[in-house]
């Protein structure tokens, strides 16, 4: 009882040594020059998706100059939603190199949902070491601001990283499993179908954003308009 007596007043003490070392420090270099760490947030660029609860869910955007995967089956909103981001990076005037080395890409849906293809160059290369020379050769035009990856394998990160440490740009990869090493990544997985006079006329998907460098696992409900090809909505 008297060891738990004196380990508390220690304690006691200390944080008043502490309270009075900070006070006097804030009196010395200003009240408004110290703040605990934990309020701190980094300060960091993004770009928005396009989808009001999917930026919620990412607090903002995908994180500019970071690497990012949007995961998916088909029909669980995957691609909709990375052409909404697409279309949104061009609304915004960042220029994106499109690979399209699964030759998944879809012009209608992609039209729909906001994407200019005029302004979309868009490759089909197979081979990783033409696509980087082929990325090289656009930075020297100072292109692009965002490179879209969709790769029938495993993307190899790593190589990618070296070959491109010194570009400033902002990778997304769309990818039907998760890629491990990304930084952000989301999930979407189709939960239900909506129906109308028995016709499919869009779905409910979950969105899950399961990795990311400042936030934690969260998830939205997503509605995407088959008809349209685009993610029209959004809930919690």
């Amino acid at each position: 009882m008297l060891f738990i007596q004196c380990n508390d007043k220690a304690k006691v003490e200390d944080e008043m040594s502490l309270d009075s070392h900070l006070t006097s420090m804030s009196q010395l270099v200003g009240y408004h020059t110290l703040s605990p760490a934990a309020g701190l947030a980094p300060d960091r660029e993004v770009l928005p998706t396009g989808m009001r609860a999917v930026d919620e869910l990412l607090d903002g955007g995908f994180v500019a100059g970071g690497t990012h995967c949007i995961s998916g089956e088909p029909t669980s909103g995957a691609s909709s939603l990375l052409y909404q981001a697409v279309a949104s990076a061009q609304a915004q005037g960042v220029p994106v190199l499109y690979l399209d080395m699964a030759g998944r890409f879809d012009r209608p849906k992609a039209a729909a949902a906001g994407v200019d293809l005029e302004r979309l160059p868009l490759h089909s290369e197979t081979s990783l070491e033409k696509a980087l020379l082929l990325i090289r050769g656009q930075m020297r035009r100072g292109l692009p601001g965002l490179l879209v990856f969709d790769h029938p394998a495993p993307l190899p990160l790593a190589r990618l990283r070296a070959s491109l440490r010194d570009a400033p740009l902002t990778l997304l990869a769309l990818s039907q499993g998760s890629l491990p090493g990304m930084q952000v990544s989301l999930e979407c997985l189709r939960q239900e179908w909506r129906m109308e006079r028995g016709t499919a006329v869009g779905f409910i998907s979950e969105v899950r954003l399961t990795a990311h460098p400042f936030l934690p696992y969260r998830q939205v409900r997503a509605c995407f308009d088959v008809s349209r090809g685009e993610a029209c909505s959004a809930r919690r």
